[in-house]
C-alpha cells in the first residue's frame, strides 16, 4: 500500500477501536485493533527504493 493509505488504515482502525470501546461492542473494538495494527505494519515495512523508476517511464 501507499504511505497515505497505510496512515488512513491506522487512523480508521483506531477510530473503530475507540467507538467499539465507547458503545461496548467488543467485535468492533477487535476489528479496529487489527486494522490499526495492519496499517502500522505496512508503514514499518521497507519501501521500494528505485530512484530511476520515473526515468524508465519517460524513455
Amino acid at each position: 500500500m501507499g504511505r497515505a493509505k497505510d496512515i488512513k488504515e491506522e487512523i480508521v482502525g483506531k477510530a473503530k477501536q475507540t467507538l467499539g470501546e465507547i458503545i461496548g461492542d467488543q467485535s468492533l473494538h477487535e476489528d479496529g485493533k487489527a486494522q490499526a495494527a495492519r496499517g502500522r505494519d505496512e508503514q514499518d515495512g521497507p519501501r521500494e527504493l528505485n530512484p530511476l523508476k520515473k526515468l524508465n517511464r519517460l524513455t
